[in-house]
């Protein structure tokens, strides 16, 4: 049990480290966000499992974990969105499409043509 937690703690470790390096030498706020997406959707699984599975655990240390985990699953994918909103906003891209306005399904809003 030791060698898998190990394992998947420095799986989550690497991924992290390889997602902060490319972070490094990416240019542009929305190649930014993906460089960092691995981290969210799996580094953060890896390192989690990997200390539950860890022997020096005790119950109350897994419950914690697990509950980091699903906060980091409902919370992560959602800051990614508002981040991207944030800069799409910022930099006047995607302007046109309908995303991230109040009420819009990404259709055609109230007095424009469909």
């Amino acid at each position: 049990m030791t060698l898998l937690a190990d394992t998947l703690t420095w799986a989550g470790t690497a991924v992290c480290v390889l997602a902060g390096l490319r972070l490094a030498v990416t240019r542009g706020a929305a190649a930014r966000l993906h460089a960092v997406a691995p981290v969210t959707a799996l580094a953060a699984p890896l390192l989690l499992a990997g200390l539950a599975l860890h022997p020096w655990s005790s119950w109350h240390d897994v419950v914690k974990i697990a509950v980091i985990g699903v906060l980091l699953a409902a919370t992560g994918p959602a800051t990614v969105v508002t981040a991207g909103q944030a800069v799409a906003r910022a930099t006047g891209t995607g302007a046109g499409t309908g995303a991230g306005r109040p009420g819009s399904a990404g259709g055609a809003r109230d007095g424009e043509p469909s």
